[in-house]
């Protein structure tokens, strides 16, 4: 009622408690109270739940509270008494469902054979076993055994040892054989833990205390039309232009706990079955969690899917950027011996013109008739060893212009480079530039691609011989230094006696096509820092305090 309003309702409570104090004089003190307590007061309407009989709904409000409007409800099997349709008075009688009830035994339990029906001694008790008596006649082979002359407190004894085929009906019981009064959840608490066979019942409110259940009065159901009926009018309209509802109205009602101990399972209840005291699943506890966590882990999962999907595209474009790097270190390479080409022709030129000389001498002495033969084995060995002095040469220039993938292993610095040192010392002499190689007898090995720093060690090598182009031919000096720094870094350095770096592009001289060169690409100086911090170490260039530039560069120490 209180949902359903507009206005605020302040509800006043008073209990008669009948069902254990029923004599004329209790009921005149209750009306004396009433009458003092409420003298004076304005009440909208009266809601009246009589127990035993209906005067709370009929003579009671006429003499206290005359044209005040009454609201009753009854839950019984009495016929409803002419005055209490009078003028001012409407409400709701409330009858079992015995039919359904019954159905619902053999529906549930078809080798039920007989029915125990246990009930009280009052007006309203026998109403209601009277109704019972005539629905059992509809049921043909079922025995129908009615316990009203036996005391209430012998029967849990009394029920323990029923056969099977056997089931008990709880009626009403307001008044027993020795005058005792009980509620139907009593005598279901008394009776259904000890009964050897299942225990159906009329009401809603007997459902919990052990009975199994049956198609009962629903008190929430009963209780919301009543307050409907009520609104209504508090409405305005006038209680005796609504007649008084006399319904049969069940609802299927069990205990899950009673169908378990019975062996009862759920598929054979009615569709519209009501199933109180099931334990409660994970779902419906936890319901609310659940869809966090599992909207939660959706999210984390989409989140996931999409940094996967992300490195995925992120790793197939570092592939392609290290293909495109070791193409275009290639490519920077094949320049690098393009500048080299003269100088490493004159290179091959020195062995393969001894070659010639000392094959020709070797024919001039055979042609003697005593040829020399210690001679001619002292000009082979020197055939040999030009020989192996070309292959060499050609060997460094074809590993150098290799097409080839990264390959990092452990290397000796220091043979790297000499060799490096080595193949460049034929330009060095052609441009005039006397290199120096300065490094301790002692260098830890480092890890990384020979080829690719040896490609750096060129650059640098050859980016300094040409800062000296325009200094005079003694000032020529370059520095190869090689030393150990800390944290067991090795850094080697190429430093010049050039012009330096201009103050003013020292910051661009390793961004891509940035040359200080005429005829530059601007690709060297990146390539090497790429490569460099590919292999975990830096590379800078910075002028000297005195004339000329260093380009350093550092590598990791190789720990094993």
């Amino acid at each position: 009622m209180q949902k359903a309003s507009p206005n605020r309702i302040e509800f006043l409570t008073e209990n008669l408690d009948a069902s254990h104090f029923s004599d004329q004089a209790h009921f005149r003190m209750f009306q004396d109270y009433l009458g003092k307590k409420y003298a004076g007061q304005k009440l909208d309407l009266i809601l009246a739940f009589p127990s035993g009989d209906y005067r709370l709904a009929d003579e009671l409000p006429d003499v206290l509270f005359p044209g005040v409007p009454v609201v009753f409800v009854a839950v019984n099997e009495m016929v409803v008494p002419e005055a209490v349709s009078k003028h001012g008075i409407t409400g709701i009688v409330q009858r079992f469902d015995l039919r359904g009830t019954l159905g619902l035994i053999m529906r549930l339990q078809p080798d039920t054979r007989r029915v125990m029906v246990i009930g009280g001694t009052s007006e309203a008790d026998r109403a209601t076993l009277g109704r019972i008596a005539e629905t059992a006649q509809l049921l043909e082979g079922i025995k129908f055994e009615f316990w009203t002359n036996r005391p209430i407190t012998e029967l849990p004894k009394a029920v323990k040892s029923l056969p099977e085929g056997t089931v008990i009906l709880l009626s009403t019981v307001q008044r027993d054989v020795t005058g005792q009064r009980f509620f139907t959840s009593q005598l279901a608490e008394m009776l259904a833990p000890s009964a050897s066979v299942p225990v159906y019942v009329l009401s809603g409110w007997a459902i919990g205390n052990g009975a199994l259940g049956g198609v009962v009065v629903d008190p929430e159901d009963l209780g919301t039309r009543t307050g409907q009926l009520a609104l209504r009018v508090l409405g305005g309209i006038r209680p005796e232009a609504v007649p008084v509802e006399v319904a049969t109205k069940g609802t299927p009602m069990f205990d899950w706990r009673a169908l378990r101990r019975w062996g009862i399972k759920e598929s054979r209840l009615p569709a519209d079955s009501v199933v109180r005291y099931r334990p409660e699943t994970l779902w419906e506890q936890h319901r609310d969690l659940i869809l966090i966590l599992l909207a939660v882990f959706l999210g984390q999962a989409v989140t996931i899917g999409g940094l996967l999907a992300q490195r995925k595209q992120r790793r197939r474009a570092e592939a392609e950027i290290l293909n495109q790097r070791v193409e275009l270190a290639h490519v920077t390479r094949v320049s690098t011996m393009g500048q080299l080409a003269s100088a490493l022709a004159h290179e091959l030129n020195q062995p393969l013109g001894a070659i010639l000389r000392n094959a020709e001498a070797a024919e001039i002495l055979l042609q003697k008739e005593k040829p020399d033969l210690e001679e001619i084995r002292a000009i082979l060995e020197d055939i040999r060893n030009d020989d192996q002095r070309a292959g060499s040469v050609i060997d460094r220039v074809r590993s150098f212009l290799k097409h080839r993938s990264l390959e990092i292993k452990s290397l000796d610095l220091g043979e790297l480079l000499r060799e490096t040192v080595v193949l460049v010392e034929s330009d060095a002499r052609a441009r005039h530039v006397k290199i120096s190689l300065q490094m301790p007898e002692q260098l830890p090995a480092v890890r990384g691609d020979r080829v690719q720093l040896q490609q750096v060690l060129l650059n640098l090598i050859l980016n300094g011989m040409d800062a000296m182009a325009d200094v005079a031919k003694p000032g020529r000096q370059l520095t190869v230094r090689v030393e150990t720094a800390k944290e067991g870094n090795v850094k080697v350095s190429v430093s010049d006696c050039g012009t330096g770096i201009p103050l003013e592009k020292a910051k661009h001289i390793f961004e891509p096509f940035f040359t200080t060169k005429p005829n530059g690409m601007g690709m060297g100086l990146t390539i090497s820092q790429t490569i460099i911090e590919a292999h975990g170490g830096k590379i800078w260039g910075e002028n000297k305090d005195s004339r000329g530039a260093v380009f350093t560069f550092t590598l990791p120490a190789n720990e094993q």
